[in-house]
């Protein structure tokens, strides 16, 4: 099975640290689910991340229903990305081009899948040298462009 979105994995820097989590209001009524990838749109609410997404804010840490979401108010639980933390999550192939520390433009095909053609957004590769039970690279990056580690 792929993964479920990414997953915090560890610290690059060898710290035994794991990410601090706060609430956002969601800009729209729109399903999340635990492992997307999001960011802050320009209301200051949390929008879905797409492909070639520049900056990257949380992961979600809960599943909550469109049905659920009032848009501008209803909040969610997400983890804080910071520019040393390595999160995992299954790419879109079995093999991937990308290189481990040289590549660091790894883009999302969407919210939970990492593109493994993909050379647009702000991702480091870290490791590319498991596969998940579905075949597919289980990959470990950074993100070097975060809302939060920017600061």
């Amino acid at each position: 099975m792929a993964s479920l979105g990414f997953e915090f994995a560890y610290m690059l820097d060898g710290k035994n640290t794991t990410p601090i989590y706060r609430s956002f209001i969601l800009n729209a009524a729109v399903a999340r689910n635990v492992g997307d990838l999001m960011y802050q749109h320009t209301d200051g609410d949390l929008i879905h991340a797409a492909a070639s997404q520049d900056e990257v804010t949380c992961v979600a840490m809960e599943n909550i229903a469109a049905a659920d979401i009032t848009a501008g108010t209803t909040t969610i639980k997400c983890a804080v990305i910071t520019r040393n933390q390595v999160w995992k999550c299954s790419m879109d192939a079995a093999t991937t081009a990308l290189l481990v520390g040289y590549t660091k433009t790894v883009d999302i095909v969407d919210t939970n899948t990492l593109d493994a053609d993909g050379s647009a957004a702000k991702g480091i590769l870290v490791d590319a040298s498991h596969l998940d039970d579905d075949g597919n690279v289980l990959a470990h990056v950074v993100f070097s462009d975060t809302t939060w580690g920017n600061a």
